[in-house]
């Protein structure tokens, strides 16, 4: 079992980085496409107020993942390095244990939201029918959220241990059955808005059932943890969680003062805003599973005290990043024309649209570095620089270069001004990952010096 876990020690450090980020974008944008098409049925349905419910539910169901993927980058760390040191004796308990901390985590999150949902709803900007109609549907989706939270877990444990594939399948399980359930539940059956939440309950209850499955063959499960050693585990998790939490917080009040910026500009400009969003998911979405991706790599290899592998995988990574960011950027710069027409971006939100694909998208690449930091600080120790490079993107990385951008170049500097100031923060988190990177090797080799002396 633990030879079999333990792969990223052994053979192409190159292409267990290939498998690992291929696999975690792809699962990625399974979710992000079946999320599309999830508002594209609502929206059939051609009530505002239906649609407006959905977006007031994916602001909880957000926050509500953001604290829960604070828990699932912190497992693959710990579980990575745990498996490194090849202690196969311990992992039942602590895949257990993570199970049980991400399922208090989501889940009391879920209540507070629930017991809160009136006066959030209404902070939200929900007048009265959007309130009825999101009541329901919120009161039925936020307990699923909890199961999906305990899937992607199984999945990162998955992943973790090297089985990408298994956790890849986890992931395309849930899209899957949500991409069947939607239609036949909103317009087979008749159910509207109720039926897109019981197929969201069906896609979580299945995919959950089939992680949890495959983690117990794969890994293992016990039936019962020690408190103590529960204990000593959520001290060390959240030691990385936490600050992991922080960070997914700070997204939220970068992007909340870019659609008050963008709004000045009209229909047109928040047509493209919404536009780019979806591009960014799909062009980019491998940059965002980056950290998931590359932590286990780098964790089984620090556990197992291979740092020559360590250095490569970043090194590697780094590489890939870059030749990736340039051959999108490339392909944005051709076909940014055709974007715009298919979607009937005019005006303003032309100009913003082009903007982004001419600059925004060239600062990407070192964004997309950024990425990579983020698995450094996760693997070694440094867990807080991530909070703090977080907040300082969305704040000062964001605002200020949002402003004089937009008093600038109008319309078209706000998505470029912004990816500005996220690259010279990116910058700043590259170079200081880099320096933690050299300081962690450089302690890890001291006593070695001293026993050889």
């Amino acid at each position: 079992m633990t030879g079999r876990n333990a792969r990223f020690t052994q053979g192409s450090v190159s292409r267990h980085v290939m498998v690992m980020a291929s696999t975690s974008a792809l699962s990625l944008f399974a979710v992000f496409l079946v999320d599309i098409l999830t508002l594209f049925y609502v929206a059939l349905l051609h009530e505002p107020e239906l649609l407006a419910a959905v977006g007031i539910a994916k602001v909880l169901i957000f926050l509500n993942s953001a604290l829960a993927n604070g828990l699932i980058i912190a497992a693959a760390s710990v579980l990575s390095e745990r498996i490194g040191h090849k202690r196969s004796h311990s992992l039942k308990q602590l895949t257990t244990s993570l199970l049980l901390m991400v399922v208090t985590v989501s889940g009391g999150c879920a209540a507070i939201q629930l017991a809160l949902m009136a006066p959030i709803t209404h902070w939200l900007g929900a007048h009265d029918g959007v309130y009825e109609a999101a009541r329901d549907f919120i009161w039925l989706i936020l307990p699923c959220a909890v199961l999906q939270s305990v899937m992607q877990m199984t999945a990162q444990m998955l992943r973790t241990a090297g089985d990408s594939r298994r956790a890849l399948w986890v992931v395309l399980c849930a899209a899957g059955t949500l991409a069947v359930a939607d239609p036949l539940l909103i317009f087979v059956l008749g159910l509207g808005l109720k039926g897109a939440a019981i197929a969201y309950g069906i896609s979580a209850v299945v995919s959950t059932a089939l992680g949890l499955y495959w983690v117990r063959r794969q890994i293992g499960l016990a039936l019962w943890v020690r408190p103590k050693r529960l204990r000593l585990y959520a001290r060390r998790i959240f030691r990385v969680a936490f600050p992991a939490m922080v960070a997914n917080l700070a997204t939220p009040v970068g992007l909340a003062y870019l659609v008050s910026t963008v709004s000045v500009y009209g229909t047109s400009a928040l047509a493209a805003m919404a536009v780019l969003d979806r591009v960014m998911q799909f062009c980019f979405c491998a940059f965002f599973a980056l950290p998931s991706a590359l932590a286990p790599v780098l964790g089984q290899n620090i556990g197992a005290h291979l740092d020559k592998r360590v250095n490569a995988a970043i090194v590697f990574t780094r590489r890939v990043v870059v030749a990736y960011g340039v051959a999108i950027w490339a392909l944005l710069l051709a076909s940014c024309g055709i974007i715009a027409d298919f979607y009937g971006l005019q005006g303003e939100g032309r100009d913003l649209f082009f903007a982004f694909c001419r600059i925004g998208a060239g600062l990407w690449v070192l964004i997309g570095l950024d990425f990579v930091a983020i698995a450094v600080f996760i693997t070694m120790g440094r867990p807080w620089l991530i909070a703090v490079f977080a907040w300082l993107r969305s704040t000062l990385g964001t605002i200020p270069f949002i402003y004089v951008a937009t008093h600038l170049f109008g319309s078209s500097g706000t998505m470029s001004g912004m990816f500005a100031g996220n690259a010279l923060v990116a910058i700043v988190s590259i170079f200081t990952a880099s320096r933690v990177a050299r300081s962690f090797f450089t302690r890890r080799a001291r006593p070695t010096c001293v026993g050889v002396s």
